[in-house]
């Protein structure tokens, strides 16, 4: 029996919403970048950036993802349910590891690389930093997507 199913039914959720979100980059958003021009794809992703990358939404799934289950975590060590404290810390551990230590070292310079592009100083191998890009989305929603995962079996012990 989970003691602090609330938290753990938050984090559940925003890691499902996360991977949803992640989904739609990949599976919508890629292959319409994968048809641009070399200068629509500055100009496409210059202004999505701008708007996603500091988006309220985007912090708060993040945020809420890593905290909501610590209160459960804390409840599983202190009830001495091993199996539940291990697949949560599992969940979370993934998903800091792989969307915010991935997001904050890999992405972000990535982005700040996309964001000081003109049409006149793109760099030659542009075309690699869109597929980086996607690499990195693809690791991204592996991570939340496990961590969706095993906060669904977590809560459903």
């Amino acid at each position: 029996m989970c003691l602090f199913p609330i938290p753990l039914g938050i984090a559940t959720i925003s890691t499902g919403l996360f991977t949803g979100l992640l989904l739609t980059m990949l599976l919508i958003f890629q292959p319409i970048l994968n048809q641009l021009s070399a200068t629509e794809y500055v100009e496409v992703m210059q202004r999505f950036l701008s708007v996603a990358r500091r988006s309220p939404l985007n912090v708060t799934l993040m945020v809420t993802s890593i905290l909501a289950p610590l209160p459960t975590l804390f409840g599983f060590y202190q009830s001495s349910n091993w199996l539940g404290f291990r697949l949560a810390s599992m969940g979370i551990t993934i998903f800091f590891v792989g969307m915010f230590l991935v997001s904050r070292f890999l992405n972000e310079p990535l982005y700040d690389q996309i964001l000081g592009w003109t049409s006149k100083t793109l760099p030659i191998d542009w075309q690699a930093v869109l597929q980086q890009w996607y690499i990195l989305n693809i690791v991204r929603v592996c991570a939340s997507g496990s961590s969706f995962v095993i906060f669904l079996i977590t809560l459903s012990s």
